[in-house]
């Protein structure tokens, strides 16, 4: 059992980080949750599963935090472990591979309230080593406040967040959603939580980059091995998304359809380029081509996007529509992989938003984790404005 460091009068923060077999990342996350400035946390490790040298690391810390060891169910599975023994007033679910900024929970903490039930901080991207990218997610509006966030929702039912690393929930709001189903949602529970969020109370939103998400050849938002498959497999992810948030505004009396969820940006521009590219692996089966375009032009319409932004989103999408397969699927490249983009093209995008950069961008992990081969040459992480991970 791990000992919280108690303050007094101070909310209990719960730190679930889930884990399989990054035993070559795990130690750089449980530092970065240990050596938080805010005082009254608990840090809880899940293990699902490993097979490399997780639990040896797990088992150097002893009970300063507090260990979870479970058989392989999943994502989903394993942070279902770690909600099930955190204490915590506030929950933050930080991904193994990822780490936190020093003042992060402090700042989270401050940020809390009446009816707040998740605050959202900026995340860093960073290589397999830890060295910064250049780009923060998400990219957001601006003026993004909560009732900005309620009317996305209500538009198009999400709207743009960080990545797993990146939200911190209220205690009465997870009480209502969790545990979450592996067998309907085995992966992805972010986007679950967040949609939810949303639903129940207040978004408050930091624009202070106050974490940082490693982006390397084993996670899911670096592997590019089948570009075109890729998009197949966001579609996928999605569809039991939006089924679960669907219900979930429905028991609370809030006027959602499965038509509201169709409008969502980054959901339509995965549809389209799904359907488009690989239409045998397309997951919604009865769909065409000019519905899919059809549902992208209404996302756009009701994106949360500036004007020149979405005009350019807008042509990108009816271009892939209208061209060759082959040429359409160089245009999904474009948009989403630095790789395809020439370096005057690329700083192009970054200066009409389509992707944000900062000079540097701070990190908690200092040491190298490896330099091995697969932390090089991987797709620029600018396409995960989504978010996608």
């Amino acid at each position: 059992m791990s000992v919280a460091r108690v303050e007094h009068g101070a909310p209990l923060v719960s730190i679930v980080i889930s884990s399989f077999n990054y035993a070559r990342f795990l130690s750089f996350a449980i530092d970065s949750a240990l050596g938080q400035t805010y005082g009254n946390i608990e840090v809880i490790v899940v293990d699902d599963g490993s097979t490399d040298a997780s639990r040896a690391i797990i088992a150097r810390y002893g009970e300063r935090i507090h260990a979870v060891l479970k058989p392989n169910g999943g994502e989903t599975s394993a942070c279902n472990a770690g909600f099930a023994v955190a204490r915590g007033d506030i929950v933050l679910f930080l991904d193994s591979d990822d780490m936190l900024e020093a003042p992060a929970i402090e700042r989270i903490v401050a940020a809390t309230g009446p009816g707040v039930s998740a605050v959202q901080i900026s995340v860093a991207t960073v290589d397999y080593s830890g060295q910064p990218l250049g780009s923060v997610l998400p990219v957001l509006p601006r003026n993004w406040t909560p009732a900005h966030i309620r009317r996305t929702v209500m538009r198009a039912g999400v709207y743009p967040y960080p990545p797993t690393s990146g939200n911190a929930y209220a205690r009465w709001f997870l009480d209502r959603v969790m545990p979450v189903p592996p067998d309907r949602i085995p992966q992805g529970l972010d986007g679950v939580l967040n949609g939810a969020a949303a639903l129940h109370g207040d978004v408050v939103v930091l624009r202070e980059v106050l974490a940082s998400y490693r982006f390397h050849g084993a996670n899911m938002a670096a592997n590019a091995a089948v570009p075109a498959e890729r998009w197949n497999f966001y579609v996928s992810l999605d569809l039991p998304r939006n089924a679960f948030l669907l219900e979930e505004a429905r028991r609370l009396g809030i006027e959602l359809t499965a038509r509201t969820f169709e409008r969502e940006f980054y959901f339509a521009q995965y549809r389209l380029a799904s359907r488009k590219l690989r239409p045998d692996l397309h997951p919604i089966a009865d769909d065409t081509l000019a519905r899919a375009v059809a549902r992208f032009l209404e996302a756009a319409a009701v994106a949360p996007d500036g004007s020149i932004r979405r005009v350019l989103l807008v042509a990108w999408g009816i271009a892939v529509a209208l061209a060759p397969t082959a040429v359409a699927d160089h245009l999904v490249r474009l948009r989403f992989s630095s790789r395809s983009r020439s370096r005057r093209l690329d700083r192009l995008l970054k200066l009409l938003r389509l992707v944000r950069r900062i000079p540097t961008a701070p990190h908690t992990g200092k040491g190298n984790a490896s330099t091995a081969p697969e932390a090089a040459g991987q797709d620029d992480p600018a396409w995960l404005i989504g978010w996608r991970e």
